[in-house]
């Protein structure tokens, strides 16, 4: 990835431009950082917060992920 810098955790991915993902999500793969990625949104999702809750299941959605 060009100048954007990858994503790392829930609010990154909500943040980035839907066209930069793609790109995005290949570059984490690349440096095996993906799975780390998916786990640090994964807690946001068992959160007792809703906010938290709500916005992980958002990046998830954006990353390509069924509901």
């Amino acid at each position: 990835m060009s100048g954007t810098p990858l994503p790392s955790g829930t609010s990154d991915v909500l943040a980035m431009p839907a066209s930069k993902i793609p790109e995005a999500i290949d570059a984490l793969v690349k440096r095996r950082k993906f799975s780390g990625l998916v786990s640090r949104i994964h807690r946001d999702l068992n959160s007792a917060d809703p906010a938290r809750r709500s916005m992980g299941a958002l990046a998830l959605k954006r990353l390509g992920f069924p509901e």
